[in-house]
């Protein structure tokens, strides 16, 4: 059977994601919608140019249209037939759009990044969603998305877990860059996830902590030393949904060693202050600023990126105490041109689009409603390097890097998928 699909927003992550669901989604059609012109119809060529080098799967029909995604009922006719509609649209555009999708039946994803969007889309649309059985699905990238799916696969094949500790980043292959750090979208998401409140549980209850804090440094397969910190948006709703599971879950942002000390220090410099100030007569306001100058200045657009990322479930197995993880890196991929962020963002909201279109799910939540350990196969089918190792926590810890010694990769070790608890499928 082919499908259909819809991907609103033609810029990178929603490149990326038609690209992968052309080539592994089963596509009879999809339909690219932007409302810059030329940047939808850049997207459409680049992809033709790329689809003529690769075998889609299903006879493919690869459409593009000019719309505006504030006004959504404009959409209404050439989205009636869609059967997944994938949202890469900035996430204060989220909510219309998926009122639009719940209002025709049509299955929506997005990829999120903002808890309280992805909150109100959640509690206006849910009981709806799930009359019409039709998926709702924010936060479906990379951070929210594929790191708290994994955090799910080894909940599932552990017998008791206690604990999830989640660290991605994505980084620039050259560490001394200003800031060690790529532009991978728009800089005032970035911020808001370094100044606002990180959801987590602690002792099995939901509490916000500051961003920026409980700092440490790792040491991180083929990376070397790293620093970590909490950041906001990336656990999206999973401490609700574990909350009195699990006793703890969090998410830490990982970045070469100095970057959150250089952060630190712009913002008691008062640079990220969204309040005016007065510079010379006029009316400044250094947050607006310093996006203005370190937008086009952090993109290195010659600069090759990096992501890695690494999931850690802690728990029992057969009354023995027990480490699951799942360790992940890519690198830019010269052959197609996709970034690292790219692929792990796009690439990964496709594989969930995939699986809603193929009848998997019509649930609301990502991780109470894709199957993760299918989820995590397809990742690896669409060349995503993600290593599972199970350790008895008895023989003394985990290393850092990929070689683990007496641990076993997992999907060597067991055939088939453990039972776990049901989350909702």
């Amino acid at each position: 059977m082919d499908y259909r699909y819809a991907v609103l927003g033609t810029g990178k992550q929603g490149t990326a994601a038609a690209y992968d669901l052309a080539v592994h989604g089963e596509a009879e059609e999809i339909l690219l919608v932007d409302e810059d012109a030329a940047r939808v119809r850049l997207a459409h060529g680049r992809l033709q140019r790329l689809l003529r080098n690769s075998k889609p799967k299903g006879r493919l029909s690869l459409r593009s249209l000019c719309a505006d995604a504030r006004h959504p009922t404009a959409l209404l006719r050439r989205l009636k037939a869609r059967t997944v509609l994938l949202s890469a649209l900035p996430y204060w555009l989220n909510p219309a759009v998926a009122a639009l999708a719940v209002r025709q039946k049509i299955h929506y994803l997005d990829l999120g990044g903002h808890l309280d969007t992805t909150l109100k889309i959640l509690k206006g649309l849910a009981p709806q969603a799930q009359k019409n059985k039709t998926a709702l699905l924010p936060d479906c990238g990379l951070a929210p998305g594929l790191v708290n799916l994994l955090a799910v696969c080894g909940m599932e094949t552990l017998e008791l877990c206690r604990e999830v500790k989640i660290y991605c980043g994505g980084l620039p292959q050259n560490p001394s860059l200003p800031l060690g750090y790529k532009a991978a979208f728009h800089l005032g998401g970035l911020l808001e996830n370094y100044f606002g409140k990180a959801a987590v549980l602690r002792k099995g209850k939901v509490t916000f902590l500051p961003a920026l804090s409980e700092y440490e440094t790792l040491e991180l397969p083929e990376l070397g030393p790293c620093e970590a910190f909490l950041t906001a948006g990336a656990t999206s709703t999973c401490p609700w949904s574990f909350q009195g599971r699990l006793s703890k879950y969090d998410y830490k942002t990982v970045r070469y060693p100095g970057h959150c000390e250089k952060i630190v220090t712009l913002d008691r410099l008062g640079f990220f202050n969204p309040k005016p100030v007065r510079v010379n007569g006029h009316a400044v306001a250094p947050r607006e600023l310093f996006l203005k100058l370190a937008q086009k200045t952090l993109e290195f657009p010659k600069e090759k990126d990096l992501v890695i990322f690494q999931v850690r479930c802690i728990g029992s197995r057969q009354g023995t105490p027990t480490e699951i993880r799942y360790d992940g890196l890519d690198y830019h991929d010269p052959q197609t041109g996709f970034s690292a962020m790219e692929r792990t963002t796009g690439f990964a909201a496709a594989a969930v689009a995939h699986l809603v279109a193929m009848g998997k799910t019509c649930g609301v939540c990502l991780e109470k409603s894709i199957p993760a350990r299918p989820f995590l196969e397809a990742l690896r089918q669409r060349g995503l390097r993600i290593l599972e190792t199970i350790r008895d926590l008895q023989e003394g810890p985990l290393p850092a890097g990929p070689d683990y010694g007496r641990g076993v990769p997992a999907h060597h070790a067991f055939g088939a998928r453990p039972a776990g608890p049901d989350y909702g499928r």
